[in-house]
């Protein structure tokens, strides 16, 4: 099934306080990077298409992750705590937030054990190609929204089915084979 199609049905199963933001609104980022040019550049790149919100250090983006950040560009090598730091605690918080490394310090770590160990979404050199960044947050954001929105539509249909009259509920099914074998006299051959 293809991004369009699901988002189709769920603007179509999704009460209208619940579907997509109207077109002047914008999926937030969180930028973290103690370099000012850095988070200067990342700006003027990411701008035009998100609400780009940034951090100096890992302390400070702890206190700006909150529910309407949709993805996490996250240095790696930073003053104080670093991004592995950081990607820990706002996994405590978000679980399942995209984070996206993005660091001029490939060989800091093994990058198998930072890929176990903290679950990036990505994990991408600053050297590179920015249209990697720019590919890798679209797909993030895109998936973090799809999973709101699948959370969302959850939660409202289990509150509209706590809301129904337990007599106008449909009895659930057993299968035949479940509920043992038939009940009444025994033969006795």
């Amino acid at each position: 099934m293809t991004f369009d199609k699901l988002d189709s049905l769920l603007a179509q199963r999704a009460p209208q306080s619940q579907r997509k933001p109207a077109v002047g609104s914008r999926p937030q980022v969180l930028v973290v990077d103690d370099d000012a040019g850095i988070r200067s550049s990342l700006s003027m790149l990411l701008g035009d298409k998100y609400d780009v919100q940034l951090s100096v250090s890992a302390v400070d983006a702890l206190r700006m992750v909150h529910d309407d950040i949709c993805c996490v560009v996250l240095d790696v090598k930073m003053k104080g705590q670093d991004g592995f730091w950081a990607c820990d605690r706002i996994r405590d918080r978000y679980p399942h937030l995209p984070v996206i490394f993005y660091s001029a310090f490939q060989d800091a770590k093994d990058p198998y054990r930072i890929i176990n160990e903290h679950r990036p979404f990505a994990y991408l050199t600053k050297g590179g190609n920015p249209k990697e960044l720019v590919n890798a947050l679209e797909v993030a954001v895109r998936l973090y929204s799809l999973l709101l929105q699948s959370k969302r539509l959850t939660q409202s249909q289990a509150f509209e089915k706590e809301k129904e009259p337990v007599s106008s509920r449909s009895p659930e099914r057993v299968p035949p084979s479940a509920k043992g074998p038939p009940k009444g006299p025994a033969s006795s051959r």
